[in-house]
């Protein structure tokens, strides 16, 4: 027999739940008058199965999730977060959730939970660093007199230098696991000056270029079959938490080992109960479901920057509910080296749409300059035949050309780059060369020749 679900309207934003969940803390207002046989619970019947409570819809996400987890997150864990420690702490009262019960263990959580940000802050630095530079090691310094040079681990000026005074050691082995993949090598000296005392940390890795040419995407190689799509086939609407998401049914028992992949197989329809003919509830983290979502979809896991709704941890306890096998070290680097290859492939692909362009307007030679931040065509004005044409193609090479990723990636890959187009653009002659002009300032030229379409056209 399917579970009762309950949909509470707090303050005009609606989050859906099972009794059950409620009832499992009945010391709280939301246990008790929930409980069987409660009158109390028609002061706030709404419509059907919907209640009512004119309170803060946006402070009750933090209330829902004590409810699931047992729990109190902080709103400060959350980096979008617009609740105020006494907005919270005034829902708490209305709720009747005991303070004093969950607070005990609050200001320790918080505590592992600043350290648990200081090491994934120190894992974004890492992976933006080695997606963004292609250098192969890079420094930092912490002080303990609230001084760090880097803006990504300004918020830990204050903790840092304590964190890595009683850890240092662990969080070495941790990201050493978490990087195996990119061979990561972890050096940290504390040394003592007169005024201030600081930790000197050299991290290294191996080459992203290096990495690259070995590179194969362990996700890759997971078994993945899924049907082709049959229009007839209904729909499967999953809603988790009151989010909605809808899907195929053989989308989801491609994936057999998982929970779903198990629930929807058609030998185990007794696990499933449909609360509205083909949607099927869970009372989970609705925002963490995207990313099971898109597991489900693609037979692959992507693994987020730690983002302002779904932190870590979060999406680590709803794959482990969801029964989705996942390595976080492999998934991290793997997700990693994948992103660095989308960037040259999305870089080569810019270049052909250029060249192709150029096709269009019959020009043949064509320099780009990279200065001030921008990416600029070098104009010819002896020659005004192209003078529109080349605006045209200023404005699209402003839009498709980063400066600071064009120019890192030519620096590391621009032979690769230049293999690449000569290849795919063999009528053509094409030549392609990345230095530096006079100036010293980077420049690519790129020409080629029309002499083969000439010799071969047909009407």
């Amino acid at each position: 027999m399917s579970e009762e679900r309950i949909i509470l309207n707090i303050g005009g934003i609606k989050y859906e739940t099972f009794r059950s969940t409620l009832i499992a803390q009945p010391e709280t207002l939301l246990g008790t008058i929930f409980q069987d046989q409660n009158e109390y619970i028609k002061n706030f019947l709404f419509n059907g199965n919907e209640y009512f409570f004119n309170r803060n819809g946006k402070a009750f996400y933090y209330i829902m999730e004590f409810y699931r987890t047992g729990k109190l997150l902080w709103p400060t864990e959350m980096k979008d977060s617009q609740i105020t420690y006494q907005q919270l702490k005034e829902e708490l009262d209305y709720f009747q959730i005991n303070k004093s019960n969950v607070f005990s263990s609050l200001a320790s959580e918080i505590a592992k939970s600043t350290i648990d940000q200081f090491i994934s802050s120190l894992e974004q630095l890492i992976i933006s660093h080695y997606i963004n530079n292609f250098d192969s090691a890079f420094h930092l310094l912490v002080h303990n007199n609230n001084n760090i040079k880097d803006n990504r681990l300004r918020q830990f000026r204050g903790c840092a230098f304590d964190i890595l005074s009683n850890m240092e050691k662990q969080i070495e082995n941790h990201l050493i696991e978490t990087f195996y993949g990119l061979d990561l090598k972890w050096e940290c000296q504390k040394k003592i000056y007169t005024s201030y005392q600081v930790f000197e940390i050299a991290i290294t890795f191996s080459s992203p270029v290096d990495k690259l040419l070995k590179f194969e995407n362990p996700q890759d190689h997971m078994i993945f079959i899924q049907a082709p799509i049959n229009t007839s086939e209904e729909k499967i609407i999953l809603n988790v938490g009151g989010k909605k998401y809808e899907t195929f049914q053989s989308s989801l028992t491609a994936q057999p080992e998982t929970l779903l992949g198990t629930m929807f197989q058609d030998r185990n329809k007794c696990m499933r109960h449909p609360i509205n003919g083909n949607e099927y509830f869970f009372d989970r983290n609705s925002e963490a479901f995207y990313y099971i979502m898109e597991f489900y979809r693609t037979g692959k896991l992507i693994w987020p920057n730690e983002s302002g709704k779904v932190t870590y941890k979060q999406l680590e306890v709803e794959l482990d509910y969801f029964q989705i096998p996942f390595d976080k070290p492999t998934v991290i680097c793997s997700s990693v080296l994948v992103t660095v290859r989308n960037n040259i492939n999305n870089l080569i692909l810019a270049f052909e749409e250029l060249i192709i362009r150029c096709c269009k307007y019959f020009i043949n030679h064509i320099k780009l300059e990279l200065r001030n931040g921008e990416v600029y065509i070098i104009n010819d004005r002896t020659d005004n035949r192209h003078y529109y044409d080349l605006q045209d193609l200023q404005i699209f090479c402003q839009s498709k050309f980063m400066y600071y990723e064009t120019r890192v990636i030519l620096d590391n890959m621009g032979i690769h780059i230049e293999e690449q187009l000569v290849k795919r653009f063999m009528d053509l002659n094409l030549k392609f060369e990345s230095g530096q002009n006079s100036s010293c300032l980077p420049l690519i030229t790129i020409s080629f020749s029309f002499e083969n379409i000439y010799k071969n056209f047909k009407k």
